[in-house]
Formats: structure tokens, sequence, C-alpha cells
């Protein structure tokens, strides 16, 4: 029996990493008053106030975390690994492309 590795994927802590600097981010800017949460589900959670904004997204990352890190250990490692990368690499896109959306005015003048 193959044995596997009791340490997270670097994806998934890469994505971990990433969700909560783009929450720390999206509250340093959102008290600066220069942010703008362009995903329409967050952005409805966050008029509900801040706590419900801080816990869906801690709640979404560690649903993400325990389920894929469950996935690899009892079922596919190498299907997990391939979904990680996936998702790291969409929110890596996503993110960019809505910092460029809301914030390409400041950057192009």
């Amino acid at each position: 029996m193959k044995r596997r590795s009791s340490r997270i994927l670097p994806a998934n802590a890469a994505l971990v990493a990433v969700g909560l600097i783009d929450l720390l981010t999206t509250l340093i800017w959102l008290r600066a008053g220069i942010a703008v949460e362009v995903n329409p589900i967050m952005a409805a959670v966050l008029r509900c106030g801040l706590s419900a904004f801080i816990g869906l997204k801690l709640t979404t990352l560690a649903t993400y975390l325990t389920v894929m890190e469950w996935y690899r250990r009892r079922r596919s490692a190498a299907f997990a690994r391939s979904v990680a990368r996936i998702t790291l690499a969409s929110y890596l896109a996503i993110y960019a492309i809505s910092f460029a959306y809301v914030n390409g005015a400041i950057f192009l003048g």
C-alpha cells in the first residue's frame, strides 16, 4: 500500500494563503474607502456586516481545504492535485482580472 503524505498539498496551501491575502487586502482597502467587492455573492454578504463577510470567507476556505485534503487521502491524490492546481490558477486569474477591472483607471491614469 502506498503511503500518502500527511502534509497538505502545496497548491492547497497556496490557495489558502491567496484567500487570506485576498481577505486582508479587501478589508484594508474597504476601510480606506478604495475597494469594491466585485463578487456579487460576497458583496451581498458584506452588506450584512463585516463579521458575516469574514466568517463566510474563512468558512469557504476551510471547507475547500477539508474536502480536498480528505479526497486526496481517501480517494485519489492525483485527482486532488490536479483540482488544487486548477483551483489555484483560477482563483489567481479571477483575483487579477477583478483587481485590474476595478483599479484600471488608477493605473492607466
